[in-house]
């Protein structure tokens, strides 16, 4: 017993020997599992190996000619075969009908999309943010208060727009924030101060997310402070190529914007009729043309106009001419003429394709809000010059100028095509064409251009002689007392 206590000894003492390296080799295990969760933490990678990201840049406010360079980053990253599409975006927000154009570009990308919110996504910027895959925001960033508005000249402080309004874009904001994956309620309740949401927002007030709300809500995926921070916190980072926005981008952001447009309308409007006051073809034609030329390829550059603007607003103006020099009075051809250059506007000014409009399409009305306002101002205008230009016109340097009262110096070998003498004041003949308010006139037999004060003449009326002086002879008409 004593003899075989030793051997049993031994054998323990060898086998604790043979087991010693395998603890010693179990225990560093542990290492490697915690690289492993590790690993486990960092985002799945979402693009192949050396996938390219196509990298564009949003700052400012969201205008067609955002929408316009959204398109060309999509259709870009879509020719290069770009596995990601990146925006970086700061904005406080804009026009909601561009921004409904960036969304449907962005949910109908063939790539993934991603969007790095670097301090904000307001308003518009919101819905923007929604249309992408994936969502990174910066420190401090905050997305939401996506309530469209309106405002006007003197109002200090903006209105919420009228509740069809608000129902399209709330549910424009849940529909979006659905497909993504996220919480339709949370983005419902960015649009409207009235939706509640248990623990994230209050009724009356309108919800506003920063970093942390929205990273614990799930509406932003990763926090970062720049592009590619933002790129390898989301799991898509690779090699990158960046598409900026061209200097014409900005010329086309600058002529499409609603003041200017509507600057556009008028200008061609008043410019077109002080050309009718004068002979020929002048400045004020040019001008008028140069308006219209401004207002629609501004819009074709942003995919806004195409062929049939232009056709409805060439067949308004043939049929203007043919009811101003060819047909007395204003009948149905002037009245279509009018109606066709004005839905030639309306489709000019309203985001999308002619296809869209509808009159429960509020970007369609507001389309024809903008352009009866600008035709109502026009019409004012133009009372105004029929009220005030001819008189004023003759007295001043830049009228006569405009007018050709003056014309070319007689000193310098010039005279005035039409030469007359103070002796035709008085003398009565008829109307050539129809006065609106200038034509032809035939008087003590002679074929003369004449203007009236501002009234309009229908071909073959009488007409009696006001004022005669060269290149200008202002009459009316004869059953009205001469002054």
């Amino acid at each position: 017993m004593r003899k075989a206590l030793p051997k049993a000894l031994a054998i323990c003492l060898l086998l604790a020997a043979i087991q010693l390296p395998v603890f010693r080799a179990q225990e560093p295990e542990a290492e490697p599992s915690e690289e492993i969760e590790a690993e486990a933490e960092k985002p799945e990678r979402r693009v192949p190996e050396g996938g390219k990201v196509l990298v564009g840049r949003i700052d400012g406010e969201i205008n067609l000619a955002a929408s316009a360079y959204v398109k060309r980053l999509v259709d870009t990253a879509t020719t290069s075969e770009a596995a990601v599409l990146m925006i970086e975006l700061n904005t406080f927000g804009g026009r909601v009908d561009a921004a409904v154009l960036i969304r449907d570009a962005l949910i109908d990308a063939p790539m993934h999309t991603a969007v790095f919110i670097n301090k904000r996504a307001i308003s518009a910027g919101a819905l923007i943010s929604l249309a992408c895959n994936s969502i990174a925001i910066s420190p401090g960033g905050t997305i939401g208060a996506a309530t469209p508005i309106t405002s006007g000249p003197g109002q200090e402080i903006p209105a919420a727009v009228e509740e069809k309004y608000l129902s399209y874009f709330r549910q424009e904001m849940r529909s979006t924030a659905e497909t993504r994956g996220r919480d339709g309620d949370i983005a419902e309740a960015m649009v409207d101060a009235e939706k509640e949401v248990e623990g994230v927002s209050e009724k009356g007030k309108l919800l506003t997310l920063n970093t942390r709300t929205a990273l614990e809500l799930s509406f932003a995926d990763a926090e970062a402070r720049s592009v590619s921070e933002a790129l390898e916190a989301l799991g898509l980072d690779g090699p990158t190529d960046e598409l900026e926005r061209t200097w014409s981008e900005a010329l086309v952001a600058f002529l499409t914007s609603q003041a200017i447009a509507s600057i556009l309308v008028l200008g061609m409007m008043v410019l077109g009729y002080m050309e009718l006051q004068t002979p020929g073809f002048g400045a004020f034609g040019i001008g008028a043309l140069i308006c219209f030329l401004l207002l629609y390829f501004s819009h074709y550059l942003v995919n806004l106009a195409g062929s049939e603007e232009l056709l409805l607003f060439s067949i308004g103006v043939i049929l203007l001419l043919i009811e101003l020099f060819a047909i007395p009075g204003f009948g149905l051809v002037g009245l279509a003429g009018a109606l066709s250059i004005m839905a030639s506007l309306v489709l000019l000014l309203m985001a999308g394709d002619w296809s869209d409009f509808s009159f429960e399409n509020p970007f369609s009305m507001a389309a024809v809000t903008q352009v009866l306002v600008t035709t109502l101002v026009g019409i004012l205008a133009i009372l105004l010059l029929m009220r005030f230009l001819p008189t004023v016109g003759g007295r001043t340097r830049l009228g006569r100028r405009l007018f050709l009262a003056r014309g070319l110096e007689s000193s310098a070998g010039y005279e005035s095509h039409e030469p007359v003498a103070d002796e035709l004041e008085g003398k009565t003949g008829e109307a050539l064409t129809a006065l609106r308010p200038s034509g032809k006139a035939r008087i003590d037999g002679r074929r003369l251009n004449v203007e009236t004060e501002g009234d309009f003449v229908d071909k073959g009326e009488g007409v009696r002689v006001l004022k005669s002086e060269p290149g200008r002879v202002v009459v009316r008409r004869s059953d009205r007392d001469a002054v």
